[in-house]
Order: C-alpha cells, then structure tokens, then sequence
C-alpha cells in the first residue's frame, strides 16, 4: 500500500512545534513535506530547525504529495487578510497546489484562507476570542469524511473568527460547500467542498492536549485577562478529541489520494478581490 503523502505549509508562531503536532495527528506512516514562505521571516522560529526540516515551495516535490496542508498564523487576530506581509506568496502557492494536490486543507486562519482563495468568502470576526474545547454535532455522518467519528465529539477551538455567513450560506445553499459538524458557539467549525477538493477546519484538529494552556498561560503572562477556555481546565488539561481528530485527517488523506489517483484534480483558482 502506498504511504499517504502530505505537504505542510507552516506559518505557526515557533514553526518547529508544529513538526510534533502534525506527527501526532496523521496516520503514522505519513510522509510529510513542510513547506516554509519566502516572505515571512519566522522571527520566533528556530532558523537552524526550520532550515534543517522546511523547504521553500519551489524545492518542494509537491507532484509526489496527495494533499496540502495550511497551518493556522498569528494573523488570524487580523480581520483583513491582505495584512499578512506574505499574503501574496499564500495565495500563490495555494493556487498552484490546487491544481497538483489531491486536496487543499487549512487549519483555523488557514482554513479561512482557503475559502477566500478559492470561494472568495470573507471571515466575520467575534466579539471576543472562541477559546476552550467544545463539543461538537457529527451533521453528515453519511460522509466518507465524518463516518469514523462518533455522533458528538470534542474539538478544541482558539480563534477570533468564522467564514461570513451570508457568503458562506450561499456557499452551502448552492451545493458548492458542505458543513460537517455544528456547535452552538462557533458554528460550523468543519466544512468541506462537495467535490472534496477543499477542506476548512476552522477548529484545531491539529492542538495537543496542553496547547490551549499554553495559550491560555501566555496571555496571563502578558497581562491580557484571557477567559478560562471553555470545557478545559488549564492546570489539569485532558485530551478528549485525540481519536476523531486522528480518524477525520486518516479519511482526507484517503479522500486526497483517491482523488489524485482518479486526476481529479481542482481547477486553479482565479485570485481573490482584495
């Protein structure tokens, strides 16, 4: 059988922690491609990891990957996404990856990255952050994405916005986007195109069991009165999404792989208004 392939293109603050948080949630015989950006000078990163284990896109074999993977930024605290310094090179390296991947995913700003990329859909942001681990509505658990998770499952969430809902709902009525899961106090937290070819997680299937902590200690540190996260106790933390997360990133690998096999390739994106 041939080992899933996954490209992961990296713009989390300290970029080497996510090399273990990716690991811990794909199968474990993943081969994993990071891909680093030009444009963004990962100031909290470690430079001698990231030049050891990240390649800049145009080094990257991404013929040989099923599937892209674009990781949550600190930018996700930014309503205009044009803020991003690197903007411009994302939206490139999204673009061409669509038309050689399998899939394109993203993680929390990353996933509304991929819906403005690809269906022009803005993000509407909160009154204040979502933050806690919340349980979730398995709505389509006929899909081939959602059948290896339980009815209701946990999945962490630490973002400052949602896709724009009245862009987002046409997106739905029409057929071209598909909501997988619901919770009172974010919504559609995972929503994947009908043609598979894009998958928004705006939840944190990626988080290990203390990051919320860690996010949560920061920013007392800081002096900035975060809210405990919701259903997560900061000084005991307890996983308790580790499985579904695991089972739901197994079936887009699947799904990516199929789909590349087939050449069912998505169509490159036009850019996105800015």
């Amino acid at each position: 059988m041939t080992r899933p392939r996954l490209a992961v293109l990296n713009v989390m603050p300290e970029a080497e922690v996510y090399l273990d948080y990716i690991g811990d949630v794909v199968p474990p015989d993943t081969d994993i491609e990071w891909v680093r950006l030009r444009e963004h000078p990962y100031r909290s990163s470690d430079q001698e990891v990231l030049a050891r284990t990240h390649k800049f896109y145009d080094e990257t074999d991404i013929d040989s990957c099923d599937a892209l993977l674009i990781s949550g930024s600190v930018m996700d605290k930014n309503p205009d996404f044009t803020a991003a310094h690197y903007w411009d090179e994302v939206v490139a390296t999204l673009r061409d990856a669509s038309t050689r991947v399998g899939s394109v995913a993203g993680v929390c700003w990353g996933a509304q990255v991929v819906a403005k990329v690809f269906y022009d859909i803005d993000k509407q942001h909160f009154p204040q952050k979502l933050s806690g681990v919340f349980e979730m509505t398995n709505v389509r658990p006929d899909h081939e994405l959602m059948r290896g998770l339980d009815d209701s499952y946990w999945l962490p969430q630490s973002r400052y916005a949602q896709l724009e809902p009245e862009a987002f709902g046409k997106a739905v009525e029409s057929g071209t986007l598909v909501p997988l899961d619901w919770c009172a106090d974010g919504g559609h937290a995972t929503v994947v195109s009908a043609d598979g070819a894009h998958l928004m997680l705006q939840g944190h299937q990626d988080y290990p069991t203390g990051r919320l902590a860690l996010e949560y200690h920061n920013a007392v540190a800081r002096g900035t009165n975060p809210p405990v996260p919701v259903n997560y106790d900061p000084e005991r933390p307890v996983n308790r999404w580790r499985a579904n997360n695991r089972a739901l990133l197994a079936a887009w690998l699947r799904l990516a792989a199929r789909r590349k096999a087939e050449g069912r390739l998505p169509v490159a994106a036009s850019a996105p208004q800015t």
